[in-house]
């Protein structure tokens, strides 16, 4: 099953901006035309960022050291089997803040304007996060009204899950439906990209509904 979400804004917020920029709120006071330059790139990245999420979702099962989807799909890693080991449904989640952003950064980088570029890319990376967080949210909201819980999350390219695997991984959410792909490398493009797994798990000793 698959759905794509669109979220009209969401807000990246100036102390996790702060963080990702080595400052430390606490202990770090900046210098006025600092902050005030901080704050207008800050406004600027809430402009240019435009939110898409897609999710896909299916039952599964576990045999040894993977994992295996109801479409045919599977994952051979022993840290996603161990962590879905109570599950019988995952879903896939595949973010993204689209391209907006990073043209504007990579703009700032042609003019020396790094600082500028810094604050973009550091803005950027937080929404990302932000907007992973969120789509999240509603999966472990929307699984705990069914009195079911849910996993961590965990994304390609982690302990035995190789990057690569990321391909197929992405083809399953359908992730070319808000403009994500992968480069040669298996980095995703736009940059600003998450993918990650959550595993669902029955709180009740009750059978799957493999009608789900």
């Amino acid at each position: 099953m698959l759905v794509v979400i669109k979220i009209s804004k969401v807000e990246i917020p100036y102390n996790k901006l702060l963080a990702r920029l080595g400052y430390l709120q606490a202990k770090t006071k900046l210098d006025g035309k600092t902050a005030i330059l901080t704050k207008e790139n800050l406004s600027l990245a809430q402009k240019l960022i435009k939110p898409e999420i897609v999710v896909a979702f299916e039952n599964i099962t576990i045999l040894n050291r993977e994992v295996f989807f109801r479409n045919g799909y599977k994952i051979k890693s022993g840290n996603v089997a161990v962590l879905l080991k109570n599950s019988f449904k995952a879903y896939g989640i595949a973010i993204t803040i689209s391209a907006a952003l990073e043209s504007k950064r990579d703009e700032f980088f042609k003019k020396k304007e790094t600082f500028n570029a810094l604050i973009l890319d550091a803005a950027g990376s937080v929404a990302a996060e932000e907007i992973l967080t969120l789509a999240n949210a509603q999966i472990k909201a929307y699984e705990e009204k069914k009195g079911n819980a849910v996993t961590k999350r965990y994304s390609p390219g982690y302990a035995d899950w190789k990057l690569e695997d990321n391909k197929q991984f992405l083809d399953w959410i359908g992730a070319k439906q808000i403009g994500i792909k992968l480069n040669k490398f298996c980095q995703m493009r736009p940059e600003k990209s998450v993918s990650a797994l959550i595993g669902v798990e029955r709180k009740n000793n009750v059978e799957p509904n493999l009608k789900i």
